[in-house]
């Protein structure tokens, strides 16, 4: 199956980084093409969509994301999340030095959608590895 990263396809659509799209039109041109992108997935054959943090600030993404597969969510505890995402030089929204601030006002703002998900996965320091065969145990069977 498939592996497409949300991020990455707007980048090849635009022929831009996710940051410059940031800085020539702000995050509403980002959404804007987040939104597009997740509508042509969402009638696109089965494949497993890796998604940046916002996309469910739409409905209609939250819809359209729904009605053509699972949505899982990667429960992480902010510590964690902070960690990883530090490492980032490519998220707009989140400066290196307020990471911790701004992630737990996403965190916040976010919550309600995201629990909205068919599965919830806690998750800490486990590998990929182990993540996916987490995912692979939470599935319905056919």
């Amino acid at each position: 199956m498939p592996f497409i990263d949300t991020d990455e396809r707007i980048a090849q659509a635009t022929k831009l980084s996710i940051p410059q799209i940031f800085a020539q039109g702000g995050e509403k041109e980002f959404r804007t093409w987040e939104s597009k992108i997740i509508a042509q997935l969402a009638q696109s054959p089965a494949s497993v969509i890796a998604c940046g943090g916002g996309v469910i600030l739409d409905p209609q993404n939250r819809i359209a994301l729904s009605q053509s597969g699972i949505r899982i969510y990667l429960q992480a505890e902010l510590p964690i999340l902070a960690q990883r995402l530090a490492r980032s030089s490519d998220r707009p929204l989140l400066p290196t030095d307020q990471i911790h601030p701004k992630l737990a006002e996403q965190l916040a703002t976010r919550k309600e959608w995201y629990e909205e998900s068919d599965i919830q996965i806690p998750i800490g320091n486990e590998s990929p590895k182990q993540i996916c065969g987490r995912i692979l145990a939470s599935l319905p069977t056919p």
